[in-house]
């Protein structure tokens, strides 16, 4: 399937934070040590001005969003859909379908990069392209 739009969790898919990941005050202190997962940010640069793209992350707004600024990818995406955003949480397919619909594009018709199982199900669950970043990208541009 070639995608209309591309969906990408933050954590652990974008940005390479799992390690660090403590409170929320404690982690905004660590911003400087996070690098971006390169490959994931390159699918995500490439398809910018392409495809309309969206983050999906169960993190607050003011993690999520300083985190991409920190990284030099906030614009890239024209929707960053959060915890606080939605009802239910991952497992649920609630942040990618609200992703999808900010972005006025089907869930069938959007392919979502995760790095977690209950994302994996999330994405399924709305209908979507689920690709696991853990199993590489090298066939996924």
């Amino acid at each position: 399937m070639q995608p209309h739009a591309l969906i990408f969790d933050c954590d652990g898919t974008l940005a390479d934070t799992m390690p660090l990941h403590e409170k929320e005050e404690a982690f905004l202190k660590t911003l400087g040590d996070i690098e971006p997962v390169h490959a994931v940010v390159e699918i995500a640069r490439a398809n910018h001005g392409k495809l309309p793209m969206a983050v999906a992350s169960g993190g607050t707004q003011k993690v999520i969003c300083s985190l991409l600024e920190h990284l030099g990818i906030r614009h890239l995406f024209a929707a960053v859909v959060t915890s606080e955003m939605v009802k239910n949480q991952k497992p649920a397919p609630d942040i990618f379908l609200e992703a999808a619909r900010l972005l006025g594009v089907e869930p069938r018709c959007c392919r979502a990069y995760e790095d977690a199982d209950l994302g994996m199900q999330a994405i399924r669950a709305a209908g979507m392209e689920a690709v696991d970043v853990r199993l590489g990208l090298a066939n996924q541009r």
